[in-house]
């Protein structure tokens, strides 16, 4: 069972999950996903919130919850969609940009851990490799 790609994928995302998690918590008060979020808003601030949440692979509730959490820490803002009545666009804030700031070192840190050992020719495979799968399972 060791040696199947989805278990050990699964498996890595986890442990990945749960590591960046403990530091971003410890260092920004924010969880890992919370950081995605606002990465996403840094490149496309003002997106919809419906917009997140297909980025990050979220459903309604899930989108709604963890903007709900960051406007309550300050880190974005929320406003109507002048186009759709429903919608709701998400602003970073001063304080969501500053989190960002403090968020680059411990990204640094975890892609030097993750690329520790091996070779530059064998990263392009893990990232071609990975790559193949978000785009035919996309």
């Amino acid at each position: 069972m060791e040696k199947k790609l989805y278990f050990l994928l699964n498996q890595a995302q986890q442990k990945l999950y749960k590591e960046m998690d403990r530091e971003t918590l410890a260092e920004l008060g924010v969880t890992s996903a919370q950081a995605a979020a606002l990465y996403h808003l840094q490149q496309r601030n003002g997106c919809l919130q419906a917009e997140l949440g297909k980025a990050l692979g979220l459903g309604k509730a899930a989108t709604s919850g963890m903007a709900t959490r960051l406007e309550k820490l300050g880190l974005i803002k929320r406003t109507p969609s002048p186009v759709d009545g429903r919608g709701q666009r998400l602003l970073l804030t001063v304080d969501g940009l500053q989190v960002l700031v403090k968020a680059r070192p411990l990204l640094n840190h975890m892609n030097k851990a993750l690329e520790g050992g091996f070779k530059e020719k064998e990263l392009e495979v893990v990232r071609r490799y990975l790559n193949s799968i978000i785009e035919r399972l996309g």
